[in-house]
């Protein structure tokens, strides 16, 4: 009996049109957030391919795609102006440059938007609600800009705006219901952020996880010092796994997993606070009030944030946290006394009952021996919990460190909470202390209590 054969999946391919894409000026996020998207609808994506606001490149790009796929995506090219060619390239393909024809919906769709916000519509917009006679419109309703949607040959091509705010909702709504084929597996993903911890280190927690052909398959990536770890179930029962799955890496990699959804470490820690009843200010020094910023990003934060200091300066130090200028003098800025003397005094003067606090050397000068750039002391004060402070040596260049510090110190405020802790790849046996003891803590290469 002969075997049956293997249905293959559909293939597509996704093109990224504009300038500043080719010259690197922008970066092109929504080839990733396409191919995941595609991916899990069940299809396979078998190239990406950008092309510049040129008319020729985007009509040879199209034609040449279309001969191998069986969905185009492409993204950008839809604007008003003299250089959105992607509409055009689309019509010398499927109507051999037929005069284009004016939309009813999309013209509608456009005086409405206009009028909404109260802004006359300049004549050039109007060029948005015209289309090839053989392609329909995609509405657009958080911009200005519709899509469109044709057959070349038997290839179904998809023209999407570029950008991501206007793209994904279009791309949810209209394209993946289409291009999903019928029978597909069912795709379950889920996500964990984990930070402190190097991406091999992880791998090794999680073992036989990540074993290649596993299923749920089980990968990480890292990004900006953050490795998230992806699981991803196929199958009638693929949500279930996918759970359970994700549960049982979180217990292997806690505590520095911080999410099992797409949250940051900020609303991570937004979320413990509000559930110990807890409220947050921050002093800062190298960081220059990035962690602010991040807390402040979350929607919503204001319910636990008070706010805090941006105490570059020595003085302002003294003269807003009250730090003893004979603590500085004799300890310097960069030091444990000083970040717990500063977290001690943010919680004192915002009234919060949990501070962060920071000091460092960014670099790239400002280094010595002893505290060589990159070096960073995280302190915190909890009203309930006491004082401690950790001291970090970051590699990397300025931003770097400032980055890897603000995420540190949400990170050891997170685990100060769970009552969790465990050594980060930045630090040296030695360098945190604990105000209750007056002592300096070895640090330790398991999860412990605090």
């Amino acid at each position: 009996m002969t075997a049956p054969q293997q249905i293959q999946p559909p293939t597509a391919c996704i093109l990224s049109i504009g300038d500043e894409l080719v010259l690197g000026t922008t970066l092109d996020t929504n080839g990733r957030v396409l191919s995941i998207a595609l991916r899990e609808a069940g299809l396979d994506v078998i190239e990406h391919r950008t092309v510049r606001d040129d008319r020729v490149a985007i009509v040879d790009a199209l034609q040449s795609l279309a001969s191998i796929a069986s969905v185009i995506i492409s993204t950008g090219g839809l604007g008003p102006t003299d250089d959105d060619l992607t509409r055009d390239a689309l019509n010398e393909i499927i109507d051999h440059n037929a005069l284009q024809i004016e939309d009813a919906l999309a013209r509608a769709d456009l005086d409405t938007w206009f009028a909404g916000r109260g802004r006359t519509m300049a004549a050039i917009n109007l060029r948005q609600a015209m289309r090839p006679r053989s392609a329909n419109i995609i509405r657009n309703r958080e911009g200005t800009a519709p899509g469109l949607v044709a057959t070349i040959g038997t290839c179904r091509v998809y023209c999407l705006p570029g950008p991501p705010r206007e793209m994904i909702p279009m791309l949810e709504s209209d394209v993946l219901p289409a291009v999903r084929p019928a029978g597909a597996l069912m795709i379950a993903k889920r996500t964990l952020g984990s930070f402190g911890i190097g991406e091999s280190a992880l791998a090794e927690l999680l073992g036989e996880r990540m074993t290649r052909g596993r299923e749920p398959a089980v990968g990480t990536t890292a990004s900006g010092s953050v490795v998230s770890l992806q699981v991803v179930a196929r199958g009638a029962d693929a949500s279930a796994r996918a759970d359970a799955e994700m549960t049982a890496c979180m217990a292997a990699v806690a505590p520095y997993g911080f999410a099992a959804v797409d949250a940051s470490l900020a609303s991570s820690l937004l979320m413990e606070c509000r559930a110990r009843g807890r409220t947050l200010a921050v002093a800062e020094s190298c960081t220059g009030g990035l962690i602010g910023s991040m807390l402040t990003a979350v929607p919503g934060s204001s319910d636990v944030f008070h706010g805090g200091w941006i105490t570059y300066s020595n003085a302002m130090k003294e003269a807003h946290l009250g730090v003893s200028p004979q603590l500085i003098a004799q300890h310097g800025a960069v030091s444990q006394e000083t970040v717990m003397a500063m977290a001690e005094g943010a919680c004192a003067r915002s009234g919060a009952s949990l501070a962060i606090s920071v000091s460092g050397v960014a670099g790239p000068g400002g280094g010595t021996a002893e505290k060589p750039v990159g070096t960073v002391w995280i302190g915190l004060h909890d009203t309930q919990l006491g004082t401690r402070a950790r001291r970090f040596v970051f590699p990397g260049e300025r931003d770097i460190v400032r980055d890897r510090a603000a995420k540190t110190a949400l990170q050891l405020a997170r685990w100060m909470l769970r009552g969790e802790d465990a050594s980060m790849i930045w630090e040296r046996a030695g360098e945190r202390a604990d105000a209750h003891t007056g002592a300096r803590a070895d640090v330790q290469h398991s999860k412990r209590t605090s």
